[in-house]
């Protein structure tokens, strides 16, 4: 095999799951805080309860409401986030057509992904990212069944990926747990060691333990699938593929590591703050709604066994105040001081997620510029991590996404790889950066036209080129602007017309 023995494959596994180990604890501590419904480190059973120790759910929601906004604005359900558009080795004469005929492959992709599960599996994978990392599978659907795209989103506490190769995770491996049954299903071409066949015949519904790995092999540039029964020390399916199909993203990564680091676990120390002072709190209301009193006894008073809960009695030998037989405990602490603690770091957190960059519903209504203006904001203050997401997420799944389609004869045999076609994203974020350029281009033209006048503007700028350039900013469609030769054309046209109308008219040209 390219990539190596069943030996050298379980080596690079067992070498991603040291750096799995390092980062465990970090990783089940955030999911308890942020994701309990999701925190699989430990064990799973369904039906569990796992959000008893949460007593704030800001970060919890804000996490979801992190995924949400990132789908949303980078790729939002129904929409052409992105366009294929031809890449630098294409002749600029020639690139108008060619992008035209590309925005009919471009609905094709689109067709099948909307058509697909990946909204539902993209969620998943999007609320893992919010803690650091994500990942998800696409596969090769079932062409009859006219679905070309299966998605399956990787759980974090199943993902052990590999040190990244050129700034991009590109090996990774999925540990999970199959009935022995269902391996054929899953994988029609597997070969069964005999003790798995064994153990299918006797139950095939126990479950077992196999490696999936989705390794990138630098000699010739391919993705392997393989999965290995590292009981058996067997491999049993193995596949190449020309472009990478178990996609792993990350938010933010510290130089050296290669899991990454979300606003989740970048606002932990505030997020164990707001969970304890909150916890706090509910103890100091259910002491003002139950109350605690002290009762006089003749005993003796041990300060060691009181219980301070609330609608209990603590034996003392006097209340004083010409000594009730029951008064209320005075209570102390500033909870007013506790509220705006409580406030400022659930701003705090819900800044760190997005989770309300255009203001609070209740707020004044903004306009259009200035909610563009918040998004932009919002781009500025988080740009690194959106490249980043563009650059691990987006571009493959669109590579993968076209291979296969290619596999199915639904698209032309053309590399997506910058020089033949390449991709312009169109998403809500990506608009925002073209409309500030849009805006720069309408300032300078304003501003020189307020100085100069339009017509030495119009004599030093080539103002026949603004709607071609600007259209492109503002997402128009292609087969709205007239291509080069087109216009060429149409100039000449015009002036065979003006040259017509003068011979008319008896005029000389001057």
């Amino acid at each position: 095999m390219p990539i190596g023995s069943v030996d050298d494959l379980l080596r690079r596994f067992k070498k991603a799951q040291e750096e799995f180990e390092m980062f465990r604890s970090i990783h089940q501590e955030t999911y308890d805080f942020v994701a309990p419904q999701k925190e699989t480190f430990r064990f799973h059973s369904p039906g569990q309860e796992k959000n008893r120790h949460v007593f704030d759910s800001t970060a919890v929601l804000g996490n979801q409401q992190f995924a949400s906004r990132i789908k949303g604005s980078s790729m939002p359900s129904w929409k052409e986030w992105i366009k294929l558009v031809s890449g630098t080795d294409v002749p600029e004469a020639e690139k108008a057509n060619i992008n035209k005929d590309l925005e009919e492959g471009t609905k094709k992709f689109f067709n099948a992904l909307n058509h697909s599960n990946f909204d539902t599996e993209i969620n998943t994978a999007l609320i893992d990212l919010g803690i650091g990392t994500g990942a998800i599978i696409i596969d090769q659907g079932e062409f009859n069944s006219g679905e070309f795209y299966k998605f399956t989103g990787v759980p974090l506490a199943e993902l052990y990926p590999e040190k990244p190769v050129s700034g991009r995770i590109r090996s990774a491996w999925r540990k999970q747990k199959i009935a022995v049954g269902k391996i054929k299903y899953v994988w029609p071409q597997a070969d069964i060691p005999t003790k798995l066949a064994k153990m299918a015949e006797k139950d095939p519904l126990a479950e077992i333990e196999l490696l999936n790995g989705f390794l990138f092999n630098s000699d010739d540039g391919k993705y392997y699938n393989v999965v290995i029964s590292e009981e058996c020390k067997h491999i049993l399916y193995e596949q190449a593929f020309n472009t990478q199909r178990l996609i792993v993203f990350r938010w933010d990564v510290v130089p050296g590591e290669t899991y990454g680091r979300g606003p989740a676990m970048q606002s932990l120390p505030d997020i164990r703050t707001l969970n304890k002072i909150v916890e706090f709190k509910l103890q100091s209301l259910a002491l003002a709604v139950g109350g605690i009193y002290t009762g006089v006894n003749d005993g003796i008073f041990n300060p060691h066994t009181v219980r301070l809960n609330p609608k209990t009695i603590i034996p003392v030998g006097s209340n004083n105040n010409q000594n009730p037989t029951l008064r209320p405990l005075e209570r102390s602490g500033d909870t007013a001081a506790v509220d705006i603690s409580i406030r400022e770091l659930q701003d705090k957190i819900n800044q760190s997620f997005f989770a309300n960059p255009l203001g609070d519903i209740s707020d004044p209504v903004r306009s259009a510029t200035e909610n563009m203006i918040r998004q932009q904001e919002m781009l500025k203050s988080a740009g690194a991590s959106f490249g980043r997401l563009r650059t691990e997420l987006i571009e493959p799944l669109i590579e993968a996404g076209i291979d296969i389609l290619k596999g199915f004869g639904e698209f032309p045999d053309i590399a997506v790889d910058g020089r033949q076609i390449t991709i312009k994203h169109s998403s809500p974020l990506a608009q925002a950066e073209d409309i500030e350029d849009f805006q720069n281009i309408l300032t300078w033209a304003q501003s020189n036209i307020g100085i100069v006048g339009p017509e030495v503007f119009m004599g030093s700028a080539k103002v026949e080129d603004f709607p071609k350039i600007t259209g492109e900013q503002l997402g128009i469609p292609a087969n709205l602007i007239r291509s080069d030769e087109e216009r060429e054309q149409l100039g000449k046209a015009a002036a065979e017309a003006a040259q017509q109308q003068l011979g008319a008219s008896g005029e000389q040209p001057v």
